[in-house]
């Protein structure tokens, strides 16, 4: 199997995964919502908001303001419980892709020698 090969196998078996599919799942409900994907777009807005009034140096009092929103809209974010789903979905899902990406560097920067491909019985993949 060359390498081409094995990359389109791992791709596979990661979408067929169980951790990738209720990611897919999750983002799939939660941007259907509309309260959901109203919290995100009003979210990413007082983002983007504070850094541009940090970048253009805004007063400190209307950056206050807006920082204050920003925490509170942060807690409406938190509280949704199918933002709360998707996001731990995703957190599952990054930390699966650094497993993969660890055995990888293992074997491109390591000692193949040593690596079984199992996360299990490894004790060298960092």
């Amino acid at each position: 199997m060359d390498y081409i090969e094995a990359a389109a196998y791992l791709g596979q078996s990661i979408a067929e995964s169980g951790i990738f599919v209720e990611l897919k799942t999750a983002e799939k409900e939660m941007l259907a919502d509309s309260e959901c994907t109203q919290i995100l777009y009003d979210y990413r807005q007082f983002q983007q908001t504070v850094a541009n009034g940090v970048r253009d140096d805004v007063s400190k009092e209307e950056l206050e303001d807006v920082r204050t929103k920003l925490l509170e809209k942060q807690k409406e974010v938190n509280a949704n419980p199918m933002i709360k789903r998707y996001l731990t979905a995703k957190r599952a899902f990054d930390g699966m892709m650094e497993e993969v990406n660890s055995v990888i560097r293992h074997y491109t920067e390591g000692d193949p020698g040593e690596c079984t491909g199992s996360c299990d019985t490894c004790g060298g993949c960092s």
